[in-house]
């Protein structure tokens, strides 16, 4: 549990998609969901052993690629989607690039708060989120469909739209290579 930890098993997943492309991807990517707990800060409490804190979901994104002209190849091109359309600030195709590093993209959701019935089950029982949202909303594998977010959103966003935003920053990297990859503008 927390943010650290979250961002490893990012971290982890995407190397060990990495490991298991027949041939070298482009791209790895791995997505890892985990709980930020706080402590209910400035809010008295009678007692303290019943209280239970606030859990945070979130998820991190990690995405394992090069600095290779394949892997920048997804830069910003199209001036109509960039908020400085200036020529200088669209980086020009160049000559083919061999990968001579690896290069990490990173980025996390939102956060939410569990409401305090599901927050309960993982903290005082040690239950996984995703059994404890079963619970508490009376269903079955939901985290298979809209997630936790959905049946709280009232599936206004769901487990798709909730990773969507934080893929896309995952990619800057390789969007905008003159500006994270120092060697792609040597």
């Amino acid at each position: 549990m927390g943010a650290e930890e979250t961002k490893r098993g990012a971290m982890n997943r995407a190397r060990a998609a990495f490991a298991m492309a027949k041939e070298k991807p482009d791209f790895a990517v791995g997505l890892e969901g985990g709980l930020v707990m706080e402590t209910n800060l400035g809010e008295p409490q009678q007692n303290q052993e019943d209280a239970i804190p606030t859990l945070w979901c979130m998820a991190w994104m990690a995405i394992l690629g090069s600095d290779s002209s394949t892997c920048t190849l997804i830069r910003a091109d199209n001036q109509n989607d960039m908020a400085d359309s200036s020529p200088s600030s669209t980086p020009q195709p160049q000559q083919y690039r061999q990968a001579t590093k690896q290069v990490w993209g990173f980025a996390q959701t939102g956060h939410f708060a569990l409401p305090p019935q599901v927050a309960q089950l993982v903290v005082k029982e040690g239950m996984e989120l995703g059994d404890a949202d079963d619970q508490v909303f009376d269903r079955t594998n939901g985290k298979h469909g809209s997630g936790t977010v959905g049946i709280l959103t009232n599936g206004m966003i769901d487990r798709a739209n909730y990773y969507d935003h934080a893929l896309k920053l995952a990619l800057t990297p390789w969007i905008r290579p003159d500006l994270y990859i120092p060697s792609f503008s040597s």
